[in-house]
């Protein structure tokens, strides 16, 4: 489907331009990062300069994001930080990257310079997701570029306005790079989406109050896996790749590591490893998410990722579109009956307790 995008930019609130197109409606706001930068390059703050900061959502998200994976980064904690950093030129509290922001804080700006002015940057971002998009009227997006947190990139669990956040302090000025990243989050925003035509989806599969933690993982290695297939298109190849920044290659290291076959046997295990241990009550869902989450290029992820590379070549986009309204035991189930019909169709299995529990599982 042809995608003409009418503008594309990074606007401030003084400018609230939104590219559009029949199936997508962005925005890229990067006031979070700016602001903060600006802050850091100070000798003072002041209590309300930083409520200031915490008012803008990008910052505000960047701060409680941190707080999911590091409970004790409070907004609390990073109002302390701010006035280290700023009156010391030291952070020592949380891990909010304050230290790496404000080092980098040139590279940030020209890369938001590079994003303003990057006619093609919607089209190349959505351009790999629109074959793997469920058949829904509208997506509407707000990008955030934010500088510092713990994540490359981030949807929040309770999101429900379609935003998706980009730490532009890991990008190493690379915008190949963040433009990969923002497919992969994109594909989240959609995700979520689909799911949220549902009713009732999300409560049974995602959210954490709801959702059984054996589920929520399957959920995760749908999510991330997907996400990660359908962003791998934006990886240069060739000789071009050999010109590539710091930050391709960092995301071209974890497709590559996750490649060899004996790894992406050792993944699966692992999943296999999870399951159990979330079932069994031995793991809880915080250990399980740490191993998910933690580190470049996670094996779930590609777990995932080998999943919808192989239902993909056999069943085409529209099945991975499909997907992603269902019960993600959907996905699994794809999966391993496409391996009980031909097992040369794909890389690795999981092991028999967990195909029991995934047949176990009721599907609509």
């Amino acid at each position: 489907m042809l995608l003409l995008f009418l503008l594309t930019g990074c606007p401030t609130a003084r400018e609230p331009v939104i590219p559009q197109s029949d199936r997508f409606s962005l925005q890229m706001n990067c006031d979070g990062a700016e602001a903060l930068l600006a802050v850091l390059a100070q000798r003072t703050v002041t209590d309300a300069e930083i409520d200031r900061l915490l008012a803008i959502p990008g910052v505000r998200a960047m701060v409680d994001n941190t707080t999911k994976y590091v409970p004790g980064d409070t907004r609390g904690s990073f109002r302390a930080a701010v006035k280290e950093f700023v009156t010391t030129r030291k952070s020592t509290i949380g891990h909010f990257g304050l230290d790496e922001s404000y080092e980098t804080s040139g590279a940030i700006r020209a890369l938001i310079g590079e994003l303003k002015a990057d006619a093609n940057l919607f089209a190349e971002v959505t351009g790999p997701i629109v074959r793997y998009m469920p058949p829904l009227l509208h997506v509407s997006a707000t990008v955030y570029g934010v500088a510092g947190g713990v994540s490359d990139g981030f949807v929040l669990d309770d999101e429900t306005q379609g935003a998706f956040y980009m730490a532009l302090n890991r990008a190493e000025g690379d915008v190949d790079g963040v433009k990969l990243n923002m497919t992969h989050e994109l594909y989240h925003v959609v995700q979520r989406a689909a799911r949220a035509g549902v009713p009732g989806l999300s409560a049974r599969v995602f959210d954490s109050g709801t959702a059984p933690a054996p589920v929520r993982l399957l959920t995760v290695i749908l999510e991330e896996g997907t996400a990660t297939y359908v962003a791998a298109p934006m990886l240069p190849k060739g000789s071009f790749f050999r010109r590539a920044g710091p930050y391709v290659k960092s995301w071209r290291a974890s497709y590559e590591k996750n490649a060899p076959p004996e790894t992406i046997a050792a993944n699966f295990a692992e999943v296999d490893r999870l399951l159990s241990g979330l079932r069994g009550g031995s793991m809880s869902w915080k250990q399980a998410s740490d191993v998910v989450f933690t580190g470049q290029g996670p094996g779930p992820y590609f777990v995932g990722y080998e999943m919808a590379k192989a239902i993909d070549h056999r069943y085409g986009p529209a099945r991975i579109a499909s997907l992603l309204q269902q019960h993600p035991a959907a996905f699994f189930r794809a999966y391993i009956d496409l391996y009980r019909e031909n097992p040369a169709a794909v890389p690795a299995t999981f092991g028999k307790a967990t195909e029991a529990y995934v047949d176990s599982i009721s599907l609509p």
